[in-house]
């Protein structure tokens, strides 16, 4: 039996490995070339009207690039690739070639499982952007909630991202 890496996530016995493909894609994975805007964990009393004021203040911050403060990150946008995948949502950075096909997808920013995922969010201002919620500590009942904002180049890729990303997690 092959020994995994301390930070590589054990498979489920019962599930089987993905096959990789060529380029090291696997099978069934969708990948969105976006840029991630950032995120912010959500108070409790935040609630589903007040989202897209929150996508707002998170696109302000990456655009003024503040240091600290009670919103969470505040790093200019990059550009990454969104991996969807069952059961992972993995965001990888984007190479400089420009070849979606090339990025590394061991070196990665963030993975989420997908059922944690609570809510997708598609601004209707501009809808080049769109976020998604999950919980920071899923096992946790009293954990905060995370929202992850991402901009699409093209409005009909960010549409398509967010259907995919339903579909993968059961239609939500």
């Amino acid at each position: 039996m092959e020994k995994k890496g301390q930070d590589e996530p054990l498979p489920h016995p019962l599930e089987p490995e993905p096959q990789p493909q060529p380029g090291g894609r696997a099978m069934g994975e969708k990948r969105f070339k976006l840029w991630y805007v950032g995120w912010s964990c959500l108070d409790r009393r935040t609630t589903l009207p007040m989202l897209p004021w929150l996508m707002a203040e998170i696109r302000r911050r990456s655009q003024r690039q503040d240091p600290g403060g009670p919103l969470g990150s505040s790093v200019p946008a990059r550009e990454v690739l969104l991996l969807l995948g069952s059961p992972n949502l993995r965001c990888v950075p984007a190479t400089s070639s420009g070849s979606p096909g090339s990025a590394n997808p061991a070196v990665f920013i963030f993975e989420h499982k997908a059922q944690h995922i609570s809510r997708f969010i598609h601004n209707s201002h501009d809808l080049t952007y769109f976020a998604y919620l999950i919980k920071a500590q899923p096992d946790n009942p009293e954990s905060q909630v995370a929202c992850h904002v991402f901009r699409a180049t093209d409005p009909n890729q960010a549409s398509a991202g967010a259907a995919q990303s339903r579909r993968l997690l059961g239609g939500q």
